[in-house]
């Protein structure tokens, strides 16, 4: 694995698009062409330690300081007098991967970072979106990352002296590959604090749960009892009301059915009262319509009158044939009557025949306009029996006879003759008067037998009306009670609906007799028990199942949690024990090797890495955090704590290190000067990379403070170690620069943009001219 090239656009000074290619190891998959280290030249200020940073910052650099900025924008161009500052600033790292140093089935990997000047950013592998986390672990499973050697910035190679035993120890632990053991283990400790502050929240979270999860409890049970309560009033109002309305409903139909009978029956009965009322009416018409008896009695009483009359007539012609005889005989004129029984016999059987006639006249009257008629009829009788009243009050009567004899001879044969027709009349009178009394007869019989069966009539139609009746009244009586059973339906219906929310309808009755009073009971009972309940919220049963599952969710989370300490304390442990081996053996041969760079760069003297006992060093996160020092003791339980807290307290080893030019004595490093400290620090530094050589590094003028004597064991150094390491320095050194075999110059110009130059050393002649 090593680094083939670098893309840099709007990062720092390289504002355009600025690709540099390195050279690999010598000894990478056996090659020795085209190999050696690459050095990056310019003077100060062009920009050429921004290409050390844009590889950091591509590896997931976080600290601006180690950037040299101030805030994330500040690694994009600002832009210059001649050029406007860009929005976003881009660097990828493209690394050959044909050993599969990196855990990735691609023979090149390319890791990108992006930066936009509204904040946003994004990582890239192979133009696939990633996360910070995954880059990170990606490199450091590779032996590579922001925190390792492979990139060492200006100053940094002095830090290592000025740095603290722990921070020392840091950096062997990376030389040692136990950085994966270190971000394991790391991570596993802050599971574990986060799992402890989980079980110390969900424990805080049943302490705060178990009062209300207790009223809770008790309120459900309540509501439990009373939901019992209510499914068996509903079951036994289901079973009374279904009860209730099957009878209900068979009584409706029994009293419906005698109803329509009863109605059946009525509508019979009434069909032959009627039927009986037509016959009778018919009968009754003719018995009114039959007015033959009454013609021939009137034909009779016609006839008897006729025969009065002819009579009469008779007794007159015979009486005016007598008084012609006596006038004749007389021959007086005027006549004194005496009044006599015959004379008040005669006038008062003309009195008679006129009341006859009268009577006839108001039988036979037909309109009121007659009987005015009648009237005056009425009052002549009453001026004859007026007049004959007046005549026997005054004994007698004239009359005139003043006709001759001769004229009274006439008028007897005319009498006689009118006699003798009277009495053929009369004869012939009688012999109708016979006959009609004989038809008379008949039709009494005849009328007799109508009116008895008229009169049976009457008494069927009494007996079928009595009937009739009796089912009116029965019938009324049934609509009556069908009606009282349809209210009682109607209001057991609106009840139904009132307590079960049902239709009556809904209802199915299992035909199980049943007790309603033993029933009724029971459900009085029931209602008291649900009053004795009271109202409970319908939803408490729910609240209660909802925070008991809680409840028991948190429990199961705790036992959990408490698994997972366990857990992750075994990881810890693991992961410490990894550490410790791995560091022990990575110290020793460290040692062994910064003492012998050290003899070989100073050419003499002592220098060694000792271990010392330490406090152990907090988290990384929890020295960025000011306030978790702050909240550790106010929100934590000191039981529960006290394996966290000696792990804290546990003390560790840290380095320190004892250098000793030759022919000094020197106690303490801070005597070292400035090229002695630089040097001790190169030593280390080759120490680490001889250990554990890494695919690359890239040195930003570590070299700086050395003279040309110690530059050209330092370029010695490092021309046998780019055997095994890629090497990419951005140096100054005349020394460091004749090792390189591709140099890269950088220039600025007046638009404040850094440019490239390159050439491959081995194409320079001689004297200075490209080789051909």
């Amino acid at each position: 694995m090593f680094l083939k090239k670098v893309e840099i656009s709007g990062f720092k000074s390289f504002a355009n698009k600025t690709t540099l290619e390195f050279l690999p190891a010598c000894n990478f998959n056996g090659e020795k062409k085209g190999c050696g280290i690459t050095a990056i030249v310019g003077p100060n200020g062009s920009g050429k330690s921004n290409v050390a940073d844009a590889i950091s910052w591509a590896m997931g650099e976080q600290s601006m300081k180690n950037l040299r900025g101030k805030k994330s924008e500040d690694v994009i161009f600002s832009g210059s007098g001649k050029k406007a500052r860009l929005g976003s600033a881009w660097a990828t790292l493209y690394f050959d991967n044909s050993d599969k140093r990196i855990p990735l089935e691609f023979s090149e990997v390319a890791i990108s970072r992006k930066l936009f000047r509204n904040g946003e950013s994004e990582y890239l592998i192979n133009d696939s979106r990633v996360r910070l986390i995954d880059v990170i672990d990606l490199l450091a499973k590779a032996g590579v990352g922001k925190e390792s050697y492979c990139v060492v910035s200006q100053g940094m190679s002095d830090s290592v002296l000025s740095a603290t035993p722990a921070e020392r120890r840091s950096i062997l632990e990376d030389a040692a590959g136990v950085k994966q053991y270190q971000i394991k283990k790391e991570r596993a400790i802050r599971k574990l604090e986060s799992t402890r502050n989980n079980l110390e929240r969900a424990g805080d979270l049943i302490k705060e749960i178990k009062p209300h999860l207790r009223m809770l409890k008790r309120q459900a049970e309540k509501a439990q009892k009373g939901k019992e309560v209510a499914q068996e009033l509903k079951e036994k109002q289901i079973k009374l009301f279904s009860y209730l309305w099957s009878k209900f409903e068979s009584e409706k139909n029994n009293v419906s059915g005698e109803k329509n009978d009863l109605g059946a029956k009525m509508s019979n009965a009434q069909r032959q009262v009627d039927k009986l009322n037509d016959e009778l009416s018919q009968e009754s018409e003719k018995a009114l319509d039959s007015k033959a008896q009454e013609e021939m009695e009137k034909r009779k009483q016609d006839l008897y009158q006729e025969l009065n009359n002819l009579e009469k007539e008779m007794v007159i012609a015979e009486g005016r044939i007598e008084i012609e005889k006596e006038r004749m005989e007389q021959q007086r004129i005027i006549e004194t009557i005496p009044v006599d029984l015959g004379y008040v016999k005669s006038r008062l059987e003309r009195v008679r025949q006129n009341q006859e006639k009268l009577i006839n006249r108001l039988n036979s009257v037909e309109d009121l306009s007659e009987l005015q008629g009648i009237k005056e009829f009425a009052r002549a009788i009453q001026q004859e029996l007026y007049d004959l009243y007046k005549d026997v009050g005054e004994g007698e009567v004239k009359i005139d006879r003043s006709a001759s004899k001769v004229e009274g001879k006439d008028r007897i044969e005319s009498l006689g003759k009118k006699q003798e027709e009277l009495t053929g009349k009369i004869s012939k009178c009688k012999s109708e008067i016979e006959k009609t009394e004989k038809n008379i007869e008949e039709e009494i019989e005849k009328d007799k037998q109508t009116r008895e069966k008229f009169f049976q009539l009457e008494r069927e139609l009494y007996e079928k009306q009595k009937d009739l009746d009796k089912f009116k009244d029965n019938f009324n009586e049934a609509k009556i009670k069908l009606a009282k059973v349809e209210v009682r339906e109607e209001d057991l219906a609106n009840e139904i609906k009132s307590e079960l929310k049902l239709e009556a309808k809904d209802l199915k009755y299992d035909g199980q007799p049943c007790d309603r009073n033993s029933l009724e009971g029971e459900i009085s009972k029931l209602k008291v028990q649900m009053e004795q309940i009271g109202g409970i919220d319908p939803l408490i049963v729910e609240e209660y199942e909802e925070v008991n599952k809680r409840h028991e969710f948190l429990s199961q989370e705790s036992k959990d949690l408490e698994k997972a300490i366990g857990s992750l304390n075994e990881v810890i442990k693991e992961m410490d024990q990894k550490i410790s081996k791995t560091f022990n053996q990575a110290f020793e041969k460290i040692n062994k090797e910064f003492t012998n760079y050290f003899r070989i760069i100073f050419g003499g003297g002592n220098a060694h890495l000792v271990k010392a006992k330490i406090q152990k060093r907090r988290l990384k996160k929890e020295a960025d955090d000011p306030s978790t020092e702050l909240g550790a003791g106010e929100n934590k339980d000191e039981d529960d704590d006290k394996s966290l807290d000696e792990a804290r307290d546990k003390e560790e080893i840290g380095i320190d290190i004892s250098a000793c030019p030759p022919g000094k004595k020197i106690t303490n490093l801070t005597m070292l000067s400035g090229g002695e400290r630089s040097l001790t620090s190169i030593a280390l530094l080759f120490a680490i990379i001889s250990y554990n050589p890494p695919p690359f590094a890239v040195l930003d003028e570590v070299e700086a403070a050395l003279d040309e004597a110690n530059s050209r064991r330092f370029g010695r150094i490092l021309q046998e170690l780019s055997h095994n390491t890629q090497f990419v320095i951005i140096t100054h050194n005349r020394e460091t620069m004749r090792q390189a075999s591709l140099l890269y110059g950088v220039t600025m110009g007046e638009d404040g943009i850094s440019k490239l130059l390159s050439v491959h050393l081995d194409q320079i002649g001689q004297e200075g001219g490209i080789k051909k």
